[in-house]
């Protein structure tokens, strides 16, 4: 039996409504009407995109980007969350509220292994509503890292998941639906269990087989198995895993 957590239920009926909701309002300020893609495009988007930009050969299990060096990477992970806000401003109520009921079908479980005090990293979280989530349910201490959280954004603030601010054995949990976007599959899951206490938790949504080659992706797979597998050397434990839709997720133990 789950608890009941009445903050994150309220919300969920607002965004049943078409009235604007809490960051997301302030966010669609930022669209830009002028705004013509094909022409105002920045020169990495030239080049990364989702027919081109890929290295020509695999590396061993995984197809990465042919980034020319580090700073084109984060340049062009960067550019994501710019281009929704030119033009979209953000998301509508009806896919908050859909990313809301996925987030919390992930944490619903927490509660029975993970104190309300316990430190949480969001990485790759963009505008933060995995974090909102976590809140909602009492996690105060879980905020969000992003090469680009947007402008005021409550939620996540500006960081790189593949090189994290935190000292070792300092973090309770990690979460990530991001894992195609790393620069290195290694070094990715390699830095975050470095911050992860002993014993601490990770939680990773991994697209299933196929997925993985679009604009923005960093990296790509032709089996979700290469990736869990490539995390397993990381982790001492596998708690659980799950199919759900496009995604495969999986909650592993330090």
């Amino acid at each position: 039996m789950f608890p009941f957590h009445f903050l994150y239920q309220v919300k969920n009926l607002v965004l049943r409504t078409p009235l604007p909701y809490g960051h997301y309002r302030k966010l669609k300020e930022h669209r830009d009407v002028s705004y013509d893609h094909n022409r105002d495009k920045p020169p990495v988007r030239e080049k990364h995109n989702g027919q081109g930009g890929w290295q020509p050969e695999p590396s061993g299990d995984f197809r990465y980007r042919d980034y020319a060096s580090y700073d084109e990477y984060v340049s062009h992970q960067m550019q994501k969350f710019n281009e929704i806000l030119k033009m979209q401003g953000g998301f509508d109520n009806k896919t908050i509220l859909l990313y809301r009921k996925t987030f919390y079908r992930r944490f619903r479980h927490l509660p029975s292994f993970l104190k309300k005090s316990a430190i949480i990293l969001c990485l790759g979280a963009r505008q933060g509503t995995e974090v909102e989530v976590l809140r909602d349910m009492g996690y105060k201490n879980a905020i969000g890292l992003d090469l680009n959280p947007g402008p005021e954004n409550p939620y996540v603030k500006k960081g790189d998941f593949m090189a994290l601010e935190y000292a070792d054995n300092s973090v309770d949990m990690v979460y990530s639906n991001c894992v195609d976007h790393a620069f290195d599959l290694s070094k990715f899951f390699q830095e975050h269990a470095r911050v992860l206490k002993p014993g601490g938790y990770a939680i990773y949504d991994i697209g299933i087989a196929g997925q993985g080659f679009g604009a923005f992706e960093a990296v790509g797979w032709e089996s979700d198995e290469t990736v869990f597998l490539l995390a397993l050397k990381y982790y001492k434990k596998v708690l659980k895993v799950e199919e759900s839709g496009a995604w495969k997720w999986m909650l592993l133990q330090k």
